[in-house]
């Protein structure tokens, strides 16, 4: 393709000159390469563009539609050089984002804003999805990238996986809930008789579904999964349902935060080493990625270490608050 725009420039640069003397003398080139410049140009394209004589060279029909057209085609040729430069650069260019409710609501928006911020002309898509659905719209290839709970998945050959360190997550309740007025008291036998709001629980966390209920089930890639009482895709429609009734929640500190200082929420002391994120990035492999997406991975995994680093002094606190009541 850029040979036939260099002869396109050369067909331009005769037809403005009308004669292979001048033209490569505009060109800086010798007369012979231009010459045979146009025989292959006219040889690639089966016709005649000009008509030579000692005096001058003269533009044929068809020499006139190219030297019309031509300028259109190198300027366009121009305009994408200069669009791959810009995406190359993440001036420009689109992004494809699938997450799952908890990265989704936490982690994914606040890498997104850094990434978005030092590259305000990016066009990004976020979609929040069931986690199991994130794998496979990365494999179908409809996404650049997935972060998503990444259990059972390390054997899918044709996808790259890159777990993220867990962050704790923690059940919460409402301001007034019986739970609440109970205080470090509180069990998680306690606990499971309220109802719990959250994502398809998976792994360890299968043990929060109801108690009675055959409610395990086998997921795509064979990991435990167990529904809870009311099954959702958001962190949001969850936190607000335990605002204004008695069910529990499932957090992590960053979603708590806010809820926190307003009163709305307040996290339960009830120390589960199950209640443990499990995200990680997901990419199709063998795929070459947009240049934004390496970016934005690396964007998230800071903001995981910060979000790692405020949980582990949120913790310190509140063992330091215990011991002093004690």
């Amino acid at each position: 393709m850029m040979n036939d725009l260099r002869l396109i420039r050369l067909a331009i640069t005769l037809g403005q000159h009308g004669s292979f003397a001048r033209a490569a003398e505009a060109l800086d080139l010798s007369q012979p390469s231009v010459s045979r410049g146009i025989a292959e140009l006219e040889a690639s394209l089966g016709v005649r563009l000009f008509d030579r004589s000692h005096k001058q060279v003269v533009p044929t029909a068809f020499g006139r539609v190219l030297l019309e057209r031509g300028p259109a085609v190198l300027n366009g040729a121009a305009d994408l050089r200069s669009e791959i430069r810009l995406m190359a650069g993440l001036d420009k260019g689109t992004l494809s984002i699938g997450a799952g409710p908890f990265p989704g609501e936490t982690t994914v928006p606040r890498a997104l804003a850094e990434l978005v911020r030092a590259h305000p002309g990016l066009q990004v898509q976020l979609t929040l999805m069931d986690p199991q659905q994130v794998a496979l719209e990365v494999l179908a290839g409809r996404l650049e990238v997935g972060v998503a709970d990444v259990r059972g998945l390390e054997q899918e050959s044709a996808l790259v996986v890159e777990p993220l360190p867990p962050l704790r997550t923690w059940l919460a309740c409402r301001e007034g809930h019986p739970l609440a007025r109970a205080g470090a008291a509180v069990t998680l036998d306690q606990a499971l008789e309220y109802p719990l709001a959250t994502t398809l629980l998976r792994g360890e966390a299968t043990a929060l579904a109801p108690r009675g209920r055959a409610a395990l089930s086998a997921g795509r890639y064979g990991e435990a999964r167990a529904a809870p009482q009311i099954t959702l895709n958001s962190l949001a429609a969850a936190r607000l349902i335990a605002r204004h009734s008695d069910t529990l929640c499932i957090v992590t500190a960053d979603c708590l935060a806010d809820d926190a200082a307003e009163s709305r929420l307040v996290q339960l002391p009830i120390e589960l080493p199950l209640l443990r994120t499990s995200y990680g990035v997901l990419t199709l492999a063998g795929r070459s990625l947009a240049p934004a997406a390496p970016v934005f991975i690396e964007l998230l995994r800071v903001v995981v270490a910060q979000s790692r680093r405020a949980q582990g002094e949120g913790v310190a606190r509140r063992s330091a608050a215990r011991a002093h009541r004690r």
